[in-house]
């Protein structure tokens, strides 16, 4: 529906239009969700397991195998399955992998929600996580099927809070003493994780430990808080105390303001008792003497920024910055994480200047501008960011005491795979080439084309050859110029 259309609506022709799409979104929703599960079906880990047994051939490291598509009472399927179906709906192999698995944890081992999805009742979003829930259980086959049987009546007519709780209840009915273990085992888990970095380049840090070390830590944070406070300080608690956090990450930063702090408090109270008065209480740590001839930067690690600017960026104060682990940040947060650093900065990389070497081994600085040109998989829809991919030969490596051409190794011919996607193209049946340095085509199995370049992933149509994109959409391609920064540690207070 056009928007002059949608504009001549009236609320009852908003009411019944709303609810034909919303019906039809559900349906949509339900039928990709069987669509998922038949793909499983037909790509039967069984059926490749019997293969292997009539062909006398093990499966070789790396190549492909046949796995358990979901929890108990689920087929096998072959691992590289999700792959293809995710590329088509833009998914990432691992959450096309989850999707599967959710659709046969559905369809198996709960069959009357199943059948019930199919006649519109409940959401598929709602399926997933109450097949999730069962599983991550670890509730047997005839364990979920219970589960199935007694909440999915109420799907349709309970929130989905009340519903949620409802079938955590159910779970912990169906089997008591692993609900117990379950309990026993969240108690001893302990973390600390961090979310990601928000448009303003704030994280969020989460953590599990022991009450007592969480109320130490947390009345450890209000103390620098205050003491930040005297030092003039006028931002409001929250911040300093978030500020706190990060001066309890230089510890020696933190025990200077502490030290310092308590000699002025001493001061103020008057001279401290003799040493024969007996134990005094207080709140001054013991570090066994004056940290005066503390250097804290000896003290600090060494770290590494990688800090990606633009031309506009590092010729004024204006544009916009991607520090590694971070995400996108201002010039003026650039200038706010170094301005406490001992910084050495190291050459610009010249990414185009790569010169191709005749080894199989991929030289560390050619390493390093790939990891500048391919930040993430190069795999449809990837999303590994770390510097933990496989630099992979697009057209594989061939010894030269074997024929092989001088300068394989070089950027116009290497790009970086996640493990999982760089077995895919190495023993299965996708195809991968370089038509040009940092332009990626993959084709599928079924014949499905995809590119991927620096602007993402870009579904191509079946069986048609794309041939080689335009010189121009190439000369775009061409990654921005990264200043990498190396600093021996944050300096003290």
């Amino acid at each position: 529906m056009v928007d002059q259309t949608i504009e001549d609506l009236d609320a009852q022709g908003v009411c019944a239009v709303v609810e034909r799409v919303h019906a039809s979104m559900v349906g949509a929703e339900v039928e990709q969700l069987y669509l998922a599960a038949h793909w499983v079906d037909l790509h039967s880990g069984e059926e490749l397991e019997a293969q292997r047994r009539r062909s006398g051939r093990p499966a070789l490291p790396g190549m492909e195998r046949a796995k358990r598509s979901g929890a108990d009472g689920t087929p096998l399927v072959e691992e590289f399955a999700a792959m293809e179906f995710g590329a088509l709906v833009g998914m990432g192999f691992t959450a096309a992998d989850c999707y599967l698995r959710d659709a046969v944890n559905v369809r198996h081992r709960h069959p009357r929600l199943w059948a019930a999805l199919g006649e519109g009742q409940g959401r598929v979003w709602q399926a997933r996580k109450v097949s999730r829930l069962c599983a991550t259980a670890g509730l047997a086959l005839d364990q979920a099927r219970w589960v199935d049987d007694v909440t999915t009546p109420y799907i349709g007519s309970l929130s989905w809070t009340r519903f949620e709780s409802l079938v955590e209840a159910k779970i912990i009915e169906a089997d008591p003493q692993s609900a117990e273990q379950r309990r026993q085992a969240a108690a001893l888990a302990r973390f600390v994780r961090t979310g990601q970095s928000d448009e303003h380049g704030l994280k969020t840090l989460v953590a599990r430990a022991s009450a007592g070390d969480v109320i130490f830590f947390v009345a450890m944070v209000d103390r620098i808080a205050e003491i930040l406070a005297v030092q003039g300080d006028s931002d409001s608690a929250d911040v300093r105390r978030s500020k706190a956090v990060g001066v309890l990450a230089t510890p020696a930063r933190a025990l200077l303001m502490l030290q310092q702090a308590a000699g002025d408090a001493g001061a103020a109270d008057g001279p401290e008792p003799e040493p024969d008065a007996g134990p005094q209480p207080s709140g001054r740590p013991d570090v066994g003497g004056s940290l005066a001839s503390i250097d804290p930067r000896r003290l600090l690690p060494p770290a590494v920024l990688h800090i990606h600017l633009s031309q506009e960026a590092l010729r004024g104060r204006a544009g916009v910055a991607r520090m590694e682990g971070v995400g996108p940040i201002t010039v003026e947060q650039v200038r706010e994480f170094l301005g406490s650093c001992h910084v050495r900065p190291v050459q610009v990389l010249d990414v185009a200047g790569q010169s191709p070497v005749d080894g199989y081994e991929v030289p560390a600085r050619m390493r390093e501008a790939l990891h500048v040109r391919h930040p993430a998989c190069s795999s449809p829809w990837g999303t590994n960011l770390s510097r933990l991919k496989d630099a992979e030969h697009v057209i594989p490596y061939l010894r030269p005491d074997q024929g092989g051409p001088p300068g394989q190794t070089g950027m116009a011919n290497l790009t970086l795979l996640s493990r999982f996607p760089h077995r895919v193209k190495t023993h299965g049946r996708w195809r991968l080439r370089q038509p040009a340095p940092g332009v990626l085509q993959w084709r599928s199995p079924q014949g499905y084309w995809f590119r991927v370049d620096h602007r993402g992933t870009h579904p191509l149509g079946k069986e048609t050859d794309p041939g080689v994109p335009p010189c121009a959409d190439l000369a775009a391609a061409r990654p921005a110029r990264r200043l990498r920064l190396q600093s021996p540690g944050l300096t003290g207070a």
